[in-house]
């Protein structure tokens, strides 16, 4: 059952989400009194905390089963983050370069240029967002794999074929424990507590 499930964490409307990425630096401090940084990962991470305000039971009973149904932190699944889910505002096809063509070459991972020294594999594209284009102009002339993000043409784009494409993705996440705290308030309304989505990394960026 592990691995990430193809469904997508919705909170129910309301809730509120703060978060965002984070990096792991090892400090070391010296007699001189300088340091020495170094970064052990070569991408950030990103975490999120969810917070909600009073919901129904209904809103309630339907957090508790999705929950349930990962296992807790047991199982992986999709997450639209509310600070970057998309490849720009508006998406256009050259919105990314993701690839060069060699005249033989038909799959290409999609990704995403975020300012990191290396670019973030998309792994959970939104089927329907992505748009595509070979030296600028769109094509329609391919598939996508929204559970690893590749990209294959029917043909394979011609050597030195610059590849752009825009999309919207969702972001593999688990959830960072394995207890769901839900509180009951004085007017019979129930209220999540606090509850953290830690992200996984899939393909390039594992």
């Amino acid at each position: 059952m592990s691995g990430v499930a193809n469904e997508v964490f919705a909170p129910p409307l309301g809730f509120q989400t703060s978060g965002g990425p984070f990096w792991q630096t090892g400090i070391v401090p010296l007699a001189s009194g300088s340091e020495t940084r170094n970064a052990r990962r070569a991408r950030p991470l990103r975490r999120w905390s969810v917070m909600g305000v009073p919901v129904s039971r209904s809103d309630a009973d339907q957090l508790i089963r999705f929950f349930n149904a990962r296992s807790g932190a047991f199982q992986g699944f999709r997450f639209r983050d509310p600070f970057t889910s998309q490849s720009a505002e508006i998406i256009t096809p050259s919105d990314q370069q993701i690839g060069t063509g060699d005249g033989v070459t038909t799959q290409f991972q999609l990704v995403l240029d975020d300012g990191a020294s290396a670019l973030r594999t998309i792994t959970r594209p939104v089927t329907g967002s992505i748009r595509v284009a070979i030296d600028g102009v769109e094509s329609e002339a391919f598939t996508v794999d929204d559970t690893a993000g590749v990209m294959t043409f029917t043909a394979p784009p011609a050597n030195g074929a610059v590849i752009t494409a825009g999309f919207s993705f969702d972001t593999p996440v688990r959830f960072d424990q394995d207890t769901l705290e839900i509180s009951q308030t004085n007017t019979g309304a129930f209220q999540l507590v606090r509850l953290t989505l830690i992200e996984l990394q899939e393909g390039a960026n594992a």
